[in-house]
């Protein structure tokens, strides 16, 4: 593999965060030394700023994530690491862009500087198409269980969506289906190896394939776990928040954060255990391991098996490391592999029945 630098995008709910979690475990069973950039993860090298002074209109943003990507690739081009990054190239970039109603020719204009500044990291990009992009979201905020009103709200009050009428479902999808047009036109202008997938029909081990051979990297399937050990794993598990050990630091969405430890020369955030009780299931459905009500993840999660006691949680950077005492699973632990992330560690006990 010639590529250092592998770019998975498309629209919300396409399928970038399982991709680049099905990559970076690809690379790794081939002998390769890999990093994937959660889309979400915090501190992100490339994330840049969360608004846009209306008064600089958009050179704030697009110079912050400019810059981001220039320094970015001075790091990557000192290691021998391939990259996996989902989301910041287009969709973290264009989406806030559009809605700021900036003009897609001056959006154009920054993403073919960040294609000149990654061009020393012979870079591919995987894109995920949704042609029926209505079905798509409705889909997502089903299995997400996010609040449609949330995104409404967005996309009505942006600049955009005031200046087209947006309104209602009907104008975030809309909303969301420019922004898809203009990802795919940038697309035409790329001049590094791309491909693009409609994965609508929810074929995922034809696309993965598709793109293990466009990557140069033999599609490698999960490690196969007989119907009659899934139960094994089933049940209730559970974490008490006053077993948790405490640091001060400041707060996120994943609980208190040392924001001050730096891993190899890059700022690491450092999350804490869980502050609140949390009691979650796994179940077998359907032939496959189901996580639910796991606190801030989504409802429902599926369980990838990686190797013996070892799972992936689907499209997140996280996995469950299983406990076993006389053959029986006792506990799960919550590890980060493929990010690095440090929100690790969490040890979740096995309620008996």
């Amino acid at each position: 593999m010639d590529t250092r630098l592998i770019l998975v995008e498309g629209c919300p709910g396409s399928g970038k965060s399982s991709t680049a979690q099905f990559l970076g475990r690809q690379l790794q069973r081939a002998g390769h030394t890999c990093r994937w950039y959660y889309e979400e993860e915090r501190p992100h090298p490339l994330a840049a700023l969360k608004g846009i002074d209306r008064s600089k209109g958009y050179r704030e943003f697009g110079t912050a994530a400019l810059i981001r990507w220039r320094d970015f690739v001075r790091r990557a081009r000192r290691s021998k690491e391939i990259t996996i990054v989902e989301s910041h190239f287009f969709q973290n970039l264009i989406t806030p862009l559009l809605r700021a109603n900036v003009k897609p020719e001056r959006i154009g204009k920054v993403v073919h500087k960040m294609a000149e500044f990654v061009a020393p990291l012979r870079p591919m990009m995987v894109y995920l198409h949704q042609p029926d992009y209505a079905t798509t979201m409705r889909r997502i905020l089903d299995e997400r269980g996010a609040r449609i009103e949330h995104y409404i709200r967005l996309s009505e009050n942006s600049a955009y969506g005031k200046r087209h009428g947006l309104e209602g479902f009907d104008g975030l999808v809309q909303n969301w289906v420019d922004t898809r047009t203009l990802m795919e036109q940038l697309i035409e202008d790329l001049e590094f190896p791309t491909l693009s997938i409609d994965n609508s029909a929810g074929d995922w081990s034809a696309y993965l394939e598709q793109i293990g051979e466009f990557l140069s990297t033999p599609f490698q399937p999960a490690p196969a776990l007989s119907a009659d050990a899934l139960p094994a794993y089933a049940g209730t598990y559970t974490y008490r928040s006053n077993t948790a050990p405490r640091r001060a630091a400041g707060t996120t969405r994943f609980g208190r954060m040392n924001v001050n430890r730096r891993v190899g020369g890059l700022p690491r955030s450092v999350a804490l255990h869980h502050q609140k009780d949390v009691e979650f299931t796994i179940s077998v459905e359907q032939g496959e391991l189901v996580l639910r009500d796991y606190g801030w993840l989504w409802p429902t999660n599926r369980l990838i098996p990686i190797d013996k006691d070892i799972f992936d949680i689907r499209s997140w950077p996280f996995q469950l490391h299983f406990e076993r005492e006389a053959g029986e699973i006792v506990a799960a632990t919550r590890q980060s592999e493929t990010t690095r992330w440090l929100i690790t560690g969490q040890r979740y006990p096995r309620l008996q029945v």
